[in-house]
Parts: C-alpha cells; structure tokens; sequence
C-alpha cells in the first residue's frame, strides 16, 4: 500500500504567493462583507425610514446569498472553469455594491443584498477550487489554511471596516468601499491568477448531473466527516461573533470600545494560529493539527461553562476562554479541507460548493440560534457552540477511520 501523502500528483502549473494572495484578498469579500455594514444598521433603518428588524434582513439575504452561491458557482466551475467565475462574481459584486449605496428603498437594498451575496461566493469557492487545482496531498495544507483563515477573520474585521467608513462617510460610504474594493480584487485576480482546471478535465452535463455529482461525493466517507468538522467548527464561530457584543456590554458591563478591542486580539489570535497551522503543515500531519485545534475547542467551552456555574463571570475570566475558543479555528480549517479533498478531486469545485454552502448555512443557524436559545448572552454561547463543538468532536472521530484508499494517521 503506498502512502498517499508521499505520491503526490505534479501538476504542471504551479501555486505562487502572487497568486495565492490575490485569492485572499477577493475570497476575503464574502466573509468580510457580511458584517461589514452592522454598525450602520440603525443609521440605515432611520435613513429608510424602516425597522432595524426589517434591515437585518440585509445580513440574512447576504448570508443565503453566499451560500446558494458557492453552491450553483462552485459547481458551475468545474464546467467552464475557475477564473471566469471568480473575476465575473467579483465585477458583479462591485456593481451590485455601486447600486445599493445608493438605494432609496430598503426592499431594493435587501434585493442588492442578496445579489451581493451571490457575486462574492464565486471568489470564496472559486479560489479554493484553484488551491484544489494545483496543490495536492499535505501540501494542501498550507494554501487552504491562509483561504481560512481570511474566512475566520472577514467577520471579526468586518464590523471595525464598517465602523471607520460610517464615520467617513456615513452608511452609503460602507457599499461604495466595497465596491471598490471588489473592483480593486478583482482585477488583481485577473493580472495574477491563470485559469487552472484544463479543458479536458472539465464537468459537462446539467443541473441533474450537478445533484448527482454532489451525490457521490457526499457518499465518501472522509469527505464528509471533515466536512462536517468545518460546518460545526464554522457554526461555533459565528455563534461566537453573533453573541460577543451582548456578551461584553450585558454580562461584563463593558463599554463598545471593550468589545472592539476583543474582536482586535481575538482576530489576532486566528492569524496567529493560521501562521502556527502553516509552519507545521509540511512536518505535522494534517489529522494532528485539526486535533490540536479540536482540543482547544473542547478546552474553551469546558471552561466557560465552569465559569458560568461556578458564577465567577468576569473579563479575567471570560476573555481568554473568547480567544482560545475564536483562535481554535486557525488550526482547523486548513488541514481539514486538505484532508475532506483527497478523494473528491474529480469535481473539486462542487465539493468545495458543498463546504462553503452548507459552512454559511450552519453559521446562519447558529447566529439566529445564540439570540433565542437564551436571554442571557453568555449561557446561549456556552449553549448553541458546546453542541456544535460536541458535533465536531464526532466528526474527527469519524474521521479517524482510514480509507482503503490512503492512510493517514
């Protein structure tokens, strides 16, 4: 039996920094513009004259955007390709970003929204699918973890961005920054990134040929225990960034400035565990870094809930179980879509449509989940992201089973 990790295929195009950064810098869109505008969500709803709940519909239709999205886009670039997707959905997404700065109509917003949504999926699946394309076995693991880490941190860094345009200049400032910033990526992508998936290694056939494709890579077992692994882990994310500003003003009493600070260091902490995932990927195998990042996970929500029963709630306490808990994904997402690739390669961008799709539909459910489960803020955290980390911890578990076809340790 040859060891999967020591035979990998050589394409003949190769992965650069260049083309990597570009990647990042326009996958970064979809992540980062979902939370971009929460802090001119009162400004927008007195401007439209509308409720805040009725302009929180924005993020909910961004959201579903992103998700449908990576789906039909993903898949759609195993048929005629990646780069054409990605510059395509990025040049949309500017002019869809134009249209809704200057939107006199929440229900014309909202639409935008979704549209917005959609466009940016193609430069998060797109970019990954490229990474797919031209890196294979551990050294995955990098690549995919630098994508991850700008997924983690889009919706930490989201809201500061947003802040500082609202007060340049005011909430129609926020769509017109990342219109230019989807034009800017973009073109970036472009100049830098050629077309990596080969005319003859192309996907043909219908929508009813998408489902079935789908199909048979939901039916591979490894595939779809670090899948689920990356959904859950994602979940407990974003149940995370959802409840942190009720966390820090209703169960610390600490002012906006505190929790800016948090989401700071917290985003930080991701990077630097990205960077730590990185260094390691080509000495450490990809199991034993999702492991580490599971742990610490396990460790952060252990702990809260110590905290929470124990009634010893303070910001000594709570704060660095906040980082181990937000920085514990740095370790994750990169050696896990390495590790759910391997035997899915056949249609790469449908199964990484398949990870990014239903990935923003588990946060979504978490982040409305945080806000029902519990009036109190901090016990809907150690609530809604405890079951998801428990559900990640099933998931590596079924992930250990080793697969006829490579072994892994």
């Amino acid at each position: 039996m040859c060891h999967h990790w020591q035979v990998p295929r050589k394409p003949t195009l190769a992965l650069t920094g260049v083309m990597l950064v570009a990647l990042g810098f326009l996958g970064a869109l979809g992540p980062f513009g979902t939370d971009v505008y929460l802090p001119a969500f009162p400004a927008m709803a007195e401007d439209l004259g509308v409720s805040p709940s009725r302009i929180g519909l924005t993020l909910s239709m961004f959201t579903i955007g992103m998700s449908v999205g990576q789906f039909f886009l993903g898949a759609l670039t195993d048929r005629i390709g990646r780069k054409t997707v990605i510059v395509g959905g990025g040049l949309l997404m500017a002019v869809a970003s134009t249209v809704a700065g200057f939107a006199a109509d929440a229900g014309v917003l909202i639409t935008l929204c979704l549209f917005m949504g959609l466009s940016a999926s193609a430069g998060l699946v797109g970019g990954r699918a490229v990474v797919a394309d031209l890196t294979h076995g551990q050294a995955a693991v990098r690549p995919f973890t630098i994508l991850g880490m700008v997924g983690s941190i889009g919706p930490i860094l989201g809201p500061m961005g947003g802040a500082a345009l609202l007060a340049v200049g005011g909430w129609r400032a926020i769509f017109f920054g990342l219109a230019v910033y989807a034009l800017a990526a973009s073109v970036f992508v472009a100049l830098a990134v050629p077309e990596s998936l080969a005319v003859d290694k192309r996907q043909t056939g219908g929508i009813g040929q998408m489902f079935r494709t789908a199909a048979k890579i939901l039916r591979d077992r490894q595939y779809l225990a670090f899948a689920i692994l990356i959904w859950f882990g994602f979940a407990m994310l974003f149940a995370y960034i959802s409840s942190s500003s009720f966390i820090v003003a209703q169960n610390l009493g600490l002012p906006p400035a505190a929790h800016a600070a948090s989401f700071g260091i917290n985003g930080i902490g991701i990077v630097t565990a990205g960077l730590i995932t990185t260094r390691l990927a080509t000495i450490v195998r990809p199991r034993r870094l999702i492991r580490v990042g599971v742990i610490a996970q396990l460790t952060a929500f252990s702990a809260l809930w110590i905290v929470i029963l124990s009634d010893t709630v303070s910001p000594w306490t709570v704060f660095p179980i906040l980082f181990v808990m937000a920085s514990s994904m740095g370790f994750i997402f990169g050696p896990a879509t390495a590790m759910a690739m391997e035997h899915v390669r056949f249609a790469s961008g449908t199964a990484l449509a398949l990870l990014g799709s239903v990935q923003f539909l588990a946060a979504a459910a978490a982040a409305t989940l945080v806000g029902v489960v519990n009036a109190n803020a901090l016990v809907a955290l150690a609530e809604v992201g405890g079951v998801a980390t428990v559900l990640v911890l099933v998931a590596l578990i079924m992930g250990r089973a080793k697969s006829p076809r490579t072994a892994n340790p």
